[in-house]
């Protein structure tokens, strides 16, 4: 039955295309989850003391929050099976040429966050370039993992 609906909405994503001209389209790869409860997981960055939690489990639907508590900017990165699908509404990441979500750079003070609808496991890292200032002036990434059961 959920892979039904799933389908059900990605067929919706790619027939959009054909809608009307006073049709309000979504972007490629933008789903809507409505009647659906929306949950939300919060992942805190805080630089080189860590990133918590750095793996999640969580359900289709969620909506994963990176909140940037580290003073520089950071990027999220996933190198293995890319998010091709989410819903609504994603904050800090953008729909490449190729219909793969990436992350903007992100802040201090600042969130990123994406709408989990694809079932799987998707690896990811944080890193934060090295700089040629200050007294931390190395990188540093934390590699972890989401997986949508």
């Amino acid at each position: 039955m959920k892979k039904t609906v799933l389908l059900a909405a990605v067929i919706a994503v790619f027939s959009a295309g054909t809608a009307g001209a006073g049709e309000q389209q979504e972007p490629r790869g933008i789903i809507g989850l409505q009647g659906k409860e929306i949950r939300q997981s919060v992942v805190r960055v805080r630089g080189y003391e860590g990133v918590f939690p750095l793996n999640l489990f969580i359900e289709p639907g969620t909506v994963v929050i990176w909140l940037n508590q580290y003073r520089g900017q950071i990027k999220i990165t996933f190198p293995g099976k890319k998010v091709t699908l989410a819903c609504k509404s994603p904050v800090n990441f953008t729909i490449n040429d190729e219909g793969i979500f990436v992350s903007d750079s992100v802040d201090f003070g600042a969130v990123a966050s994406l709408c989990f609808v694809e079932r799987g496991t998707f690896d990811y890292f944080i890193e934060r370039s090295p700089t040629s200032v200050g007294p931390r002036s190395e990188g540093f990434r934390f590699e972890g993992k989401i997986v949508v059961k």
